[in-house]
């Protein structure tokens, strides 16, 4: 069964740097500062890897890293770039509540990674098992998306000689689902490219992830992120008990 994301795996990275543009990097060198504040060195599981913008520079940085990605186009993206860097990072095709493997001082789900999930159960099965792979004393670092943020029905619309992206948000029925739609195209490496993306996403607010979190031991270390509220989303840095 296709996943998010499989479609466009390859030009990933390629894409949030022409969407973006220097605030891509800026973004993952400010979380990367933020992460070492939050933890000096240690190990990390980076739930929703993506291709690794996280894991690899973190790897590099002395951290010993897992990745964890439901997608296999992604992995394999991730598994490319761990030939290319020789870096040997530990990467997992899997969803968040089907990891079984070891536990970590950090763990991370960025990127509005937890609004894949989209029914109660599911959430709750995920947030359980990322606790559960928790040492004792560390944290889990998350974001969520804002209503505000959901509620823009077109997120993207860049129109180019050679890159095309448009990004829509459908609320489904006036409820706290949306379906995501993206089509795109143009050059990369000199070829043309294009793809189609379609997938559910959930607005979750703090408070029941803040329940959540508070009956799997954890508890809000109430750290601000403010630098990050231009994203849209909310940076939460909660530790285990």
């Amino acid at each position: 069964m296709k996943q998010a994301h499989d479609n466009w795996a390859y030009f990933y990275d390629f894409v949030y740097e022409n969407t973006f543009g220097s605030f891509y990097h800026e973004l993952t060198m400010e979380t990367l500062i933020m992460i070492q504040d939050i933890l000096p060195n240690g190990s990390t599981i980076d739930f929703g890897a993506g291709t690794g913008r996280l894991s690899f520079p973190l790897l590099e940085k002395g951290y010993s890293v897992v990745a964890v990605e439901k997608s296999k186009a992604m992995t394999e993206v991730m598994k490319i770039k761990s030939i290319q860097f020789n870096l040997d990072l530990k990467i997992y095709n899997s969803g968040i509540s089907d990891y079984h493997h070891q536990k970590a001082d950090l763990a991370m789900a960025i990127f509005t990674v937890l609004s894949y999930s989209i029914t109660d159960k599911e959430l709750a099965s995920n947030i359980q098992n990322i606790c559960n792979h928790i040492h004792p004393n560390g944290f889990f670092l998350f974001d969520l998306p804002s209503m505000a943020l959901l509620a823009e029905e077109r997120l993207t619309n860049i129109q180019s000689e050679n890159f095309n992206r448009i990004v829509e948000l459908i609320n489904v029925k006036d409820s706290d689902i949306y379906i995501y739609k993206e089509t795109c195209n143009g050059i990369f490496n000199n070829e043309k490219f294009e793809y189609k993306d379609e997938f559910s996403i959930r607005y979750w607010s703090m408070d029941i992830l803040d329940n959540l979190l508070q009956k799997n031991g954890l508890f809000d270390t109430l750290k601000d992120f403010s630098y990050f509220d231009s994203t849209g989303s909310t940076y939460k840095l909660y530790q285990k008990r």
